[in-house]
């Protein structure tokens, strides 16, 4: 899976596709992040939650885990557009299936609209793992699509992600072909759910998790 084709048009791709709304969701949360000192996000892109976070926390250190070169590319680009110091963070090219961290470093996480791309059993490993690095209160942050459970708006949701899935696939090589809530994999992660938002009749969701104080940790290899 590589986003490198996409990354120099993914922006004008979004506002094309939804405007402002993803970012929206993105930042939905962003009050949470205001005093967290360590932040992983992963697949985070050309930046756009980055550069708020960045703003909104003048003292936080960032990890960002990105598998493709011309996102991080873009991601430092929006940086230094938008005038802010990139000592604060550090980018990590690398497969975050595969990338490990030490235990209990993190009280904050973003996964934004990227933990749909992956296959169930990948997600279980991923969330259990990231889980792990948190530490104990930790926050994590996530934007994703949504399906919801009956009527028109689910029939509305299927034809679209239905869409969506095919585009990446072709695109990128994504290995998903459908949604997986990532929900049970957060709460085995000792993580649970505090607030969440729908948006676009349920397409969208933005989502706040907080790490119970002794959850255990349980780190899955793969």
């Amino acid at each position: 899976m590589s986003f490198d084709t996409l990354a120099p048009y993914y922006r004008a791709m979004e506002a094309l596709a939804a405007g402002g709304l993803l970012q929206r969701c993105r930042a939905s949360f962003l009050a949470e992040a205001s005093h967290c000192q360590r932040a992983l996000l992963l697949g985070e892109g050309p930046g756009r939650f980055l550069v708020e976070l960045l703003r909104a926390n003048p003292r936080v250190a960032v990890t960002c885990v990105e598998r493709s070169p011309r996102m991080i590319q873009e991601a430092r680009k929006n940086i230094a557009r938008h005038g802010l110091n990139s000592e604060r963070i550090r980018f990590e090219l690398g497969d975050a299936l595969a990338w490990r961290s030490p235990t209990g470093v993190f009280d904050l996480v973003a996964t934004h609209f990227f933990l749909d791309c992956f296959r169930r059993d990948e997600l279980e490993g991923l969330i259990a793992n990231i889980s792990a690095a948190t530490t104990d209160g930790a926050r994590w942050l996530l934007s994703d699509f949504h399906q919801p459970g009956q009527g028109w708006r689910k029939w509305r949701a299927q034809s679209a992600l239905q869409l969506m899935y095919g585009f990446f696939r072709i695109m990128t090589g994504l290995s998903a072909s459908q949604l997986t809530p990532p929900d049970l994999f957060l709460e085995a992660g000792g993580f649970r759910l505090e607030h969440r938002r729908l948006a676009n009749f349920g397409l969208l969701h933005s989502d706040l998790w907080l790490r119970a104080c002794n959850a255990p940790r349980q780190l899955v290899s793969t």
